[in-house]
């Protein structure tokens, strides 16, 4: 069977298949990626590389740890773009604690993209791949070190000014008395205007690791069977996103442990 990217729609973990749709159309170096050298046996397992040495798949799990982790952020800052759009006007101070936070934790995930393409980039011994995410890491310093961006109203929705090092940006030397020396935008429409940044340098740098694994970590393209197993009904949960990439979640279908393994849910 080819190496088919849709592949994804059917045979990825509950994130994967969730929002196949938007990662073929917007990452979609990273379902290629995924299709040729991780798959999926059907339980969450990833396919063999025929011919791989054990030293090839101790680095593809390296690897794809890092990237996997690179894309939940990703999806999870998507949800963090929707669920703002939807929520942004503030009627009281639970809106207002609830537009904060997930500012805040948007910026959060952003750290954690670039820390996750660091661990690959310097698996692969290739810093290049690295560099265009800095400016995003910039913004994360800002918001997440500093004092607080200032922020203004706009009919009820908050707006904060651009975050970053050049003219009529916040910055960590900045004081709240130079509040007039920024540009204000939505909270939502910055988030939006980020990630449509971010994701095509996120697609390329994919299509990068997949040129390099080979000759860097001995990464040889996974045997897909004909007919890719399906997942079994007893791996279908009635709460699903719960984590497949690292354990067999708990079922809620079954009887629940009293005392879950490490490594589960708590």
């Amino acid at each position: 069977m080819p190496h088919d990217p849709t592949l994804i729609v059917k045979h990825g973990d509950d994130i994967e298949c969730h929002l196949a749709e938007r990662i073929l159309n917007t990452i979609p170096s990273y379902p290629t990626f995924w299709a040729t050298y991780i798959g999926n046996d059907g339980r969450m397992n990833s396919l063999p590389m025929p011919q791989a040495n054990p030293t090839a798949y101790a680095n593809r799990e390296t690897l794809w740890q890092s990237l996997y982790t690179l894309l939940e952020s990703l999806a999870l800052c998507w949800q963090l773009e929707i669920d703002l759009a939807q929520r942004e006007r503030i009627r009281d101070f639970a809106d207002y604690a609830w537009n904060l936070n997930a500012w805040t934790a948007f910026y959060a995930h952003l750290g954690r993209i670039h820390d996750m393409a660091e661990k690959a980039t310097a698996q692969l011994n290739e810093r290049r791949l690295f560099a265009p995410f800095d400016p995003f890491y910039e913004k994360r310093h800002i918001a997440l070190h500093g004092i607080k961006v200032p922020m203004r109203w706009v009919e009820n929705v908050l707006s904060a000014p651009p975050l970053g090092e050049a003219h009529r940006q916040w910055h960590t030397r900045m004081s709240w008395t130079e509040l007039t020396k920024a540009d204000f935008d939505l909270l939502s429409a910055t988030i939006a205007s980020t990630l449509r940044e971010l994701e095509p340098i996120i697609d390329f740098f994919f299509s990068q690791v997949a040129q390099l694994a080979p000759s860097r970590l001995g990464l040889v393209p996974v045997q897909w069977s004909e007919q890719p197993a399906q997942r079994p009904d007893e791996l279908v949960l009635e709460i699903p996103f719960a984590g497949t990439q690292s354990y067999d979640p708990y079922l809620t279908s079954g009887t629940m442990p009293s005392h879950p393994e490490p490594g589960g849910p708590d």
